[in-house]
């Protein structure tokens, strides 16, 4: 007769074997919230959706524990978010060698952030350093196009990022005179991850029946 803690065992051991040389691409949760973007060919602005997703900030970080596949291993023992993600209010036409920037302007320290994209094709992500992670710029060129960057944080905790939205020259960066920009702050909290407790349970139903 198999013991209960044997079953755990083996079935621990069949789950590794069927996931061995698997892809690991990051978790995410909770529903899209946009960061709006808008020109009106003078001023660029900026603001968060509240209405489509109506969920409170701040939005949850949460380690998984994944072992991440690469590039997405940047990612590995943090707690993670896609949430955010930024998109065009409406049709946008920019003027000829311009473009729309985005400059993280203040963080809490310990933050992180990689390039990302549309956030269900997380295979074709590149997790490249974004906003002064590892060096890296602390503006970044958007393309227009849908954009739900990973941010990641190293502990528990409450965690905010302020940027500004403007226009741009097109390969500097350097802003053009004459158009106006826009601020927004985003935030996040980092959680524990919603399957501990489970976890947890399931250790001390296994350590309860070692015991009889």
């Amino acid at each position: 007769m198999f013991s209960a803690t044997r079953v755990v065992c083996v079935a621990s051991v069949v789950a590794a074997a069927g996931s061995a040389g698997a892809q690991v691409w990051p978790q995410f949760e909770g529903a899209m919230k946009h960061v709006l973007i808008t020109f009106d060919g003078t001023n660029v602005g900026v603001e968060i959706d509240h209405l489509v997703n109506p969920e409170p900030t701040p939005l949850p970080m949460v380690n998984y524990g994944d072992a991440h596949t690469s590039p997405a291993d940047v990612l590995d023992g943090m707690y993670i978010s896609s949430q955010y993600g930024f998109l065009a209010d409406g049709f946008i036409s920019l003027p000829q060698d311009s473009a729309i920037w985005v400059e993280m302007t203040s963080s809490t320290a310990g933050l992180e952030i990689y390039e990302g994209g549309m956030r269900m094709m997380r295979a074709n992500h590149t997790y490249a350093p974004l906003f002064g992670t590892d060096g890296s710029d602390a503006n970044w060129q958007w393309n227009g196009n849908m954009h739900h960057p990973w941010v990641a944080a190293p502990a528990l905790g409450d965690y905010e990022a302020s940027f500004t939205v403007y226009l741009g020259d097109a390969v500097t960066g350097a802003p053009l005179a004459g158009f106006g920009s826009d601020s927004v702050t985003l935030d996040w909290t980092a959680v524990p991850a919603p399957t501990s407790a489970a976890v947890l349970g399931l250790g001390g139903l296994v350590a309860a029946r070692r015991r009889r």
